[in-house]
């Protein structure tokens, strides 16, 4: 027995480092995506290109990494997940400082389409590893990478323009890329101790981790229906409406400066990292489905209240740390759910369909809030937004929740995987 402590201490630190690393890529994915946009004033001025450019940029970048997601279940069935986390971000670490040696717009547009393809895995490659790993406690695992990410958005713009007082924006680019081809590194010294696909699809080829696990997932009702509450929402996802309009909305409709406005939505980001932490605990403890269904509706309370908030108050700024509190939830409510109701072998094809089909609507959601907000304003967009949480909701109802073993859940922690 005394020899098998070490044994078990050099496991716990183990797995310990794994999870470090796979929240740290997170929290590295969501920096360098975030950063960009204190960056761009200057690149625009030193490169020429406006704001359509930009636009082009994100564009690019999201769809890319978007429609890549649906491919890493059939990957997984060939290559091991670390590998595939690893090789991602060191792809996407060289794509950042690449970008600092830009000589021109169409130079910066290759590199964030570089960029997209190394940041795709992240998430469902990311998200199957801790699934894997922790069964009762998924749900704290799930929300730990998750407000990682959250984090991320956060430090980003707050550390680039402190580094702009210091550095110009080509600099900035070669401190933040490095990171991510250090952590990549890191996964491959990994790949041995991460879990990996199933001896069948190794042996198989494109089998049950390919094709059948697709056709499983497809097959599976409650994982469409997860995906597509996920897809429901208008919000929460770490891009798009939130980053895309709440900050212009407090400039031009409240008449507050820059700085207060960045203010403002750093409330909304400080309740986005707490939110995923408490809704994960809860779901660990009670019905999934249920905790998700109170999560959706204050969605829609919190998007409608602040959709006609016209002025700077106390209200609007609980209103903003409430918002963000539960908006941010929905995708790690619907993460541990999805872990729930997929078998181990098709947990890569599962998450990979559920990023892609999630995110699929991220673009039509960003679109149409602006289109609505050119003819109408901010409060029937937001407006209309809170009626996304609604149809989430009524998508949900259609979810057969499987038995949880509530009780064999709570003894477990982030440092004991099932």
């Amino acid at each position: 027995m005394q020899e098998e402590k070490p044994a078990s201490k050099d496991r716990s630190l183990e797995r310990k480092a794994v999870f470090g690393i796979v929240c740290g890529t997170h929290l590295l994915n969501h920096f360098q995506s975030s950063m960009i946009g204190v960056l761009y004033p200057f690149m625009m001025k030193e490169l020429g290109f406006g704001y359509v450019e930009i636009g082009i940029l994100t564009a690019t970048y999201n769809m890319v990494g978007s429609l890549l997601q649906a491919l890493y279940g059939f990957i997984a069935a060939r290559v091991r997940r670390a590998v595939m986390l690893g090789l991602g971000n060191i792809a996407l670490g060289l794509s950042v400082v690449a970008t600092g040696f830009a000589p021109s717009y169409q130079f910066v547009l290759g590199t964030r389409l570089f960029g997209g393809v190394g940041s795709s895995p992240q998430h469902p490659v990311g998200s199957t590893i801790l699934a894997s790993y922790y069964g009762g406690s998924r749900g704290q695992a799930l929300a730990v990478h998750s407000i990682a990410g959250n984090l991320g958005t956060l430090l980003a713009p707050i550390f680039a323009g402190f580094l702009l007082v210091y550095m110009g924006w080509r600099a900035i680019f070669y401190v933040v890329g490095i990171p991510s081809m250090i952590l990549g590194a890191a996964c491959l010294l990994f790949r041995d101790q991460l879990r990996p696909a199933s001896a069948q699809g190794k042996k198989s080829g494109i089998s049950y981790e390919g094709w059948q696990a697709y056709k499983k997932c497809l097959q599976n009702r409650n994982i469409l229906v997860v995906s597509l509450v996920l897809m429901a929402g208008a919000a929460g996802r770490g891009q798009g409406v939130n980053v895309t309009y709440l900050i212009p909305h407090f400039i031009n409709d409240l008449h507050v400066e820059a700085s207060h406005a960045a203010l403002l939505f750093t409330l909304l980001q400080m309740g986005g990292l707490a939110g995923p932490v408490l809704w994960g605990w809860i779901s660990d403890r009670f019905s999934r489905a249920r905790t998700l269904h109170v999560s959706l509706f204050l969605s829609a309370v919190t998007t409608f209240w602040l959709a006609w908030q016209s002025t700077v108050s106390a209200g609007l700024l609980a209103n903003l740390v409430l918002y963000g509190t539960v908006v941010t939830s929905r995708q790690t409510l619907t993460q541990a759910l999805l872990s729930d109701v997929s078998d181990e072998k098709s947990l890569d094809a599962a998450f990979s369909l559920y990023y892609f089909i999630g995110f699929l609507s991220a673009p039509v959601w960003t679109l149409l809030t602006g289109w609505i907000m050119e003819r109408s304003g901010f409060h029937y967009a937001f407006s209309v937004i809170s009626g996304s949480y609604l149809l989430g909701m009524a998508v949900l109802l259609f979810l057969r929740e499987p038995a949880k073993h509530t009780e064999a859940s709570k003894g477990v922690d982030l440092e004991d995987p099932q």
